[in-house]
């Protein structure tokens, strides 16, 4: 789906979203904060060709199975959205770690109220125990940046993945939830001290970082956002941001890196 300034936002979760209670509390949360985006089609894969019904979310469970499974959704109506609630990803090889489970979607600037957003941000991450969550916009001219640091693997839409978290975080975005991982590395004072539009402790070690009061500042005022983005890298002063000629090839590093300063992800235990 083409957005001409596409808003992302991914909140990455330690819980699994294996379970379908917690997968469907996950998915009435979203839908129930967020009606205005109601997906219309769904699938487990492509195609997306079975109706969203809201009202009944076993639906997504798939028939015989005691776990759930990535679902992935499109809404073409006004306003136009599409998304994901991904399951967390496991490998059997030791050396390929679980990544977070992840719910993300994307919307066209200015079709949703920002206060709105920002409310379902900071509510799903304090629902999920969120780890790190985002909330940004598509700028082209850091398109480069963004997908070498990762940020946005490809097209136009932020999507944080574990691998890249477990060497390096691509950027502090417009909109950033720090979970109890990034609050122990930065430091809970250092962090309520930073210098932003808004710095707000939104659950025990769970801080939201907003860089400026207006989501179109970074399509309309970039250089303000540039600028507050640097002031609180400056002032965080931890080696944990990308940068740029630091780069590495993280496959043949290892499931985690040893140039920037990561976090440990204690994410939940699943049962084998």
């Amino acid at each position: 789906m083409k957005f001409m300034n596409p808003v992302s936002l991914n909140v990455l979760s330690p819980k699994a979203l294996y379970d379908p209670a917690e997968f469907a509390r996950s998915v009435k949360g979203f839908c129930d904060y967020l009606p205005e985006i109601t997906p219309e089609r769904w699938g487990w894969r492509e195609p997306l060709d079975q109706r969203f019904d809201a009202s009944d979310l076993t639906l997504l469970i798939p028939p015989g199975h005691q776990h759930c499974e990535t679902v992935d959704w499109v809404r073409t109506r006004k306003p136009k959205a599409e998304g994901s609630f991904r399951v967390r990803w496991r490998s059997r090889s030791p050396k390929v770690l679980d990544t977070h489970s992840c719910v993300n979607f994307a919307v066209e600037l200015g079709q949703l109220d920002q206060e709105h957003l920002v409310g379902w941000l900071k509510a799903a991450s304090i629902q999920s125990d969120a780890h790190i969550a985002l909330l940004d916009v598509f700028a082209e001219y850091r398109r480069s940046f963004l997908m070498e640091s990762g940020a946005v693997p490809s097209g136009n839409r932020f999507f944080l993945v574990t691998h890249v978290l477990r060497h390096w975080l691509p950027d502090v975005f417009w909109g950033t939830v720090f979970g109890p991982p990034y609050v122990a590395l930065f430091g809970k004072e250092r962090l309520l001290r930073a210098p932003a539009f808004s710095v707000e402790e939104i659950a025990q070690d769970t801080i939201y970082v907003q860089l400026t009061d207006n989501m179109s500042d970074i399509v309309e005022a970039s250089a303000r956002v540039d600028d507050s983005r640097a002031e609180f890298k400056k002032h965080v002063g931890i080696d944990a941001f990308y940068e740029v000629g630091r780069s590495y090839d993280r496959l043949a590093r290892g499931p985690v890196g040893d140039v920037f300063a990561v976090p440990n992800f204690e994410l939940s235990r699943l049962e084998s």
